[in-house]
């Protein structure tokens, strides 16, 4: 590890230990060649870390989010909180009661930046990110118009537009909040320190349901305004959050074992060098990007919406209030792979406690919560009735003729639907290709990491094609089509500019 962040390790290090904080004495934090500053069993350590084993321990006390803008100091689970007309905030009364915790949570991390070395966490925020290193800061919504292109086509780039939206619109009102109530330097809550305060969150903080302890969730609760919820916001684990993601890795965050702190538990065994992993959940090649970053290999999912949930999502963003705001669109996923066999997807875990029946075996790349909406809004009550006694052991396959040709009418209307919905956006992700489609080689890791994301994205779309029945010179037609209607379109745009 270079120098000046060794000292500057060093001294979280310092920091997080005396507030209560702990790292297993045989790991280290060093700096990866691929994932940065990380965690790791020393080189030198005598033995491996067997499982299961405490690799971090982070206290409550220590944490950073909207919480301590409510306090504006640490929290204090071990105490009274203090009675709701008697909190002293760290911004203005009307700053905290009209703007959304997560916001606020956002500038009071602001805010303890600009404090520099008077701030309580000053240790922990020299290690994260300079703000004025944006390329090493910087997620998918912030990155330049160019590199954003690139992923034209995709759920991120849709999810990019509506990100660069929100962080505007929020940064505006709470600024403005600001200045209206006379905060002398209001001036120094820039966009780009927001920008940066949303990717430090985004990246690095947790769920305040999963991390809490019962003790500092009591805690919390009775320190919330009213109409305030836990989740409403994140929270950043010092010292805790420098373990990276894998989705291998096997684990427990432990909230019982010390009162008002999380214990991360590793439940694989590593040896001396290796580098020891968190898990953040499963999480698609989508999220990650955008929330984290990178992607991994064999995690090959679309996201989907239905389209009145798209148009309901539009409709909030353009103020319309008579829509319900009950949180976002729900998204379904497509996998490249089937949900059904055995072991073969691993996001079979986000439909609960969903059984597939005979129907959904016929469509075995498509979320079965989608394929249930489809089948309420397109049956008649016969087909809706047969469809509810569906047998759910598919080796029962084509025991009922008559069940079955019933059901026909249905599941061609389903087969049909889908396979225009995956038609249609693979010719949009193909116009979205890079270099008109041909051979590329990306210039930077930014752009390397566009082209993997890519390139398991496209594998989707085959095999969802593949299992409608089209062959793989279909494919390639419909490809070459969309990027010849796309360069077209290009030249059409050159020459109008050119008069």
């Amino acid at each position: 590890m270079e120098p000046p962040y060794k000292e500057r390790y060093e001294a979280l290090l310092d920091w997080a230990h005396n507030h209560g904080a702990s790292l297993h004495p045989s790991v280290e934090i060093y700096q990866d060649e691929k994932t940065g500053f990380s965690l790791r069993v020393k080189p030198s350590a005598a033995e491996s870390l067997h499982s299961p084993f405490k690799a971090v321990t982070c206290p409550t006390s220590i944490t950073l989010s909207y919480l301590n803008a409510l306090t504006d100091g640490p929290i204090t689970p071990y105490l009274t909180p203090p009675a709701l007309d008697t909190q002293k905030h760290a911004f203005p009364e009307r700053f905290m009661n009209s703007l959304p915790p997560h916001v606020i949570g956002r500038f009071y991390l602001i805010q303890q930046y600009l404090k520099g070395k008077s701030s309580l966490w000053a240790p922990y925020i020299s290690t994260l990110t300079d703000p004025s290193q944006l390329d090493k800061w910087a997620l998918p919504p912030f990155w330049t118009e160019h590199d954003i292109e690139l992923l034209r086509g995709t759920n991120a780039y849709v999810a990019i537009q509506e990100i660069q939206d929100n962080v505007k619109s929020e940064y505006k009102q709470a600024r403005k909040i600001l200045k209206q109530e006379g905060s002398p330097d209001y001036r120094a809550y820039t966009q780009v320190l927001y920008n940066w305060a949303y990717c430090m969150f985004t990246s690095r903080s947790f769920r305040p349901s999963l991390i809490l302890s019962e003790s500092a969730r009591e805690y919390v609760e009775r320190l919330l305004p009213e109409g305030a919820k836990i989740d409403d916001f994140s929270i950043l684990q010092p010292l805790y959050d420098i373990g990276n993601h894998s989705p291998e890795a096997e684990y427990s965050w432990n909230l019982t074992s010390e009162p008002s702190a999380c214990e991360l538990i590793c439940r694989n065994s590593y040896e001396p060098g290796q580098q020891v992993f968190n898990n953040y959940g499963k999480k698609t090649n989508s999220e990650l990007l955008l929330g984290y970053g990178f992607v991994t290999e064999n995690n090959d999912y679309i996201h989907v919406r239905k389209r009145q949930q798209q148009q309901q999502q539009q409709q909030q963003q353009q103020g319309d209030t008579t829509q319900d705001k009950g949180g976002k669109p729900q998204d379904f996923l497509i996998a490249r792979d089937s949900y059904w066999k055995p072991d073969s997807c691993s996001f079979k875990s986000r439909m609960g406690d969903f059984t597939p029946n005979l129907l959904h075996y016929q469509f075995e790349n498509w979320d079965g919560r989608l394929l249930n909406d489809m089948v309420s809004m397109m049956a008649n009550p016969k087909q809706w009735e047969l469809f509810q006694a569906l047998p759910t052991d598919r080796t029962l396959h084509g025991s009922n003729g008559s069940l079955e040709e019933e059901l026909d009418p249905l599941v061609d209307m389903l087969k049909a639907t889908l396979a225009q919905k995956i038609e249609r956006d693979f010719v949009e992700f193909s116009c979205g290709e890079p270099n008109g489609g041909q051979e590329w080689e990306p210039e930077t890791e930014r752009q390397d990491l566009v082209k993997r994301y890519r390139s398991g994205y496209e594998k989707v779309f085959v095999n969802v094609l593949r299992a409608f029945g089209y062959t793989d010179d279909e494919i390639e037609e419909l490809k070459a089509a969309a990027l010849e209607a796309e360069g077209d379109e290009d030249e059409d745009e050159e020459m109008e500019d050119g008069n």
